[in-house]
């Protein structure tokens, strides 16, 4: 059997969410929508597969694959205007499938699942169209409450014959129904169809999954107790409360005093924080929940979250309230968690130091023994209105900034500064304001001076005590070697690089401020 699968991925209803995924790729529980699709149809014995793609089509294509997985052929077609792709089901039905005749294909839209059964086929094409039609209970309250066309039919090319050109949905459910009425075919009631068309929906389809009102659905995971279902590598505080049903995908992270439930989807790669209260949502993958947060019928998309019953989307630049824990993302907060960590354990190793230095300092010195200097804290967005500052502590005090945007005595001058400077920036650090190595922090005029590329890589790099430029050009590097510097630092961040950094700074710290440069490209060779 064959099915042609309509996965266009754009939906005005839900363009909150379409902005990073195509409409198929929204969770289902455990999985992309469009994977519970494909898999429900290989169940029931369907081998051939086209998809019409168009936004986003990389992430469908890369999902599914050439369909060797699941023992199908898979094919892929893009449309120019992902509202109106049917013009290529011409294309496939008679261009490429000449020598079947005119055998029915499944025509399926991607963002809705019905519980259809193989037994629908038709036996003959002189049967044809047949539509699979379903009763929303939401609308039985409405004047219009008729069965509503799932997206999901029996065609031929012979069915699609004098189909406008430019049709979207509504122009082909037309045309189907016109020749449901010349041929004298009919319809199929089906009692479920999940759906992702719109925010209540996303909702619905995961409330009955979890309900398992809809059946034949694979799902990884155990159901440890009635409708709590945990993944592998789930790490869950004993004073975790999940309320079912439940679902908690594999690798995540449950805090202390967290409760869950009901109908809660958490997807793989999340970690709620302490004291989280979520109830009637779906966190997707990678995402971040901060401490104390209240969530209902919501969804969480990283930084995005959604409030359904208002159908309103906001945007959260705090990452301790809402954030990303993608791969590259979760591994910057666990490097930053280990700097906190180790920064905490040398100041309390250090304590009498920093004090003696300080009482040093006041004795000899007129002024204020601390300096502060109020920078930004990185990462951040381009939108100044986003932009916070921190203190950046230091023994040392703050000079004059030049064209370049830095200080003149911007860089290390010598072992003394890792009491004036590092001992005081260590409790930012502890504080997760900055990292032990990074890009020069600056103050908001001194990132307004920068260059606008040289600024838009700045601000999405994170902020250091110790920096590729002075590494690899000493105290006083000029703009060009510092904007190389930074550039280069915001591609090779990683924790390899760090320690290779963090080598390279006290060996010119020790050995003397004028070593000769090391040239960049051969960093990583």
């Amino acid at each position: 059997m064959r099915a042609i699968v309509i996965a266009t991925g754009v939906n005005p209803h839900i363009a909150a969410l379409t902005e990073r995924h195509p409409a198929p790729m929204l969770p289902l529980i455990d999985r992309p929508f469009i994977q519970h699709v494909v898999e429900y149809l290989v169940d029931q014995g369907v081998t051939e597969f086209d998809f019409i793609l168009s936004h986003l089509p990389e992430q469908i294509e890369h999902l599914l694959g050439d369909g060797r997985r699941w023992g199908s052929r898979f094919r892929f077609h893009l449309a120019r205007d992902p509202l109106r792709p049917y013009a290529l089901l011409r294309t496939i039905l008679t261009g490429e499938q000449k020598d079947e005749g005119d055998s029915p294909f499944l025509l399926v839209h991607a963002d809705r699942l019905p519980h259809v059964r193989v037994e629908h086929t038709p036996p003959s094409p002189t049967t044809l169209p047949v539509l699979f039609t379903w009763r929303d209970p939401s609308r039985s309250d409405l004047e219009d409450d008729r069965p509503q066309w799932t997206g999901w039919a029996w065609i031929s090319s012979h069915v699609i014959g004098g189909l406008p050109e430019e049709s979207d949905e509504r122009a082909l459910e037309r045309h189907l129904r016109r020749r449901m009425a010349d041929e004298g075919s009919h319809t199929v009631d089906v009692p479920h169809c999940l759906g992702v068309r719109s925010f209540e929906d996303l909702l619905a389809a995961q409330r009955a999954v979890l309900d398992k009102t809809f059946p034949d659905l694979l799902l990884s995971g155990r159901e440890i107790e009635p409708g709590i279902w945990l993944s592998r590598n789930v790490s869950l505080h004993p004073t975790a409360r999940l309320i079912p049903p439940v679902y908690v995908g594999r690798n995540c992270r449950i805090g202390e005093g967290v409760q869950l439930g009901p109908y809660v989807v958490v997807g793989h790669d999340c970690a709620l924080d302490a004291r989280c209260l979520v109830s009637e949502s779906v966190i997707f993958p990678g995402s971040y929940v901060g401490e104390a947060l209240e969530l209902d019928h919501v969804l969480v998309d990283k930084n995005r979250l959604i409030n359904v019953r208002l159908g309103a989307a906001v945007s959260v630049a705090d990452d301790f309230i809402l954030g990303s824990l993608s791969e590259s993302a979760f591994h910057s907060w666990i490097a930053g968690m280990l700097s906190r960590l180790v920064a905490t354990g040398i100041l309390i190793f250090t304590g009498p130091l920093l004090l003696l230095t300080a009482l040093y300092l006041k004795l000899t010195r007129s002024g204020a023994v601390l300096q502060k200097k109020d920078v930004v804290a990185l990462p951040t967005s381009p939108d100044e209105a986003q932009w916070r500052t921190f203190p950046l502590w230091s023994f040392a005090p703050s000079n004059h900034t030049d064209r370049s945007g830095r200080p003149h005595d911007w860089g290390w001058q010598g072992p003394s500064d890792l009491l004036l400077r590092a001992l005081p920036a260590l409790i930012n650090i502890a504080r997760g304001e900055l990292r032990f190595v990074g890009v020069c922090p600056r103050t908001p005029e001194e990132i307004r001076s920068l260059p606008h590329d040289w600024r838009e890589l700045y601000l999405r790099t994170k902020a250091g005590l110790i920096t590729e430029a002075f590494v690899h050009y000493g105290a006083h590097p000029d703009e060009d070697e510092l904007y190389s510097a930074e550039a280069f630092y915001s591609v090779m961040a990683s924790l390899r690089h760090d320690l290779s950094l963090m080598l390279g700074f006290f060996g010119r710290l020790f050995k003397g401020m004028s070593a000769r440069p090391i040239a960049l490209e051969q960093q990583e060779s």
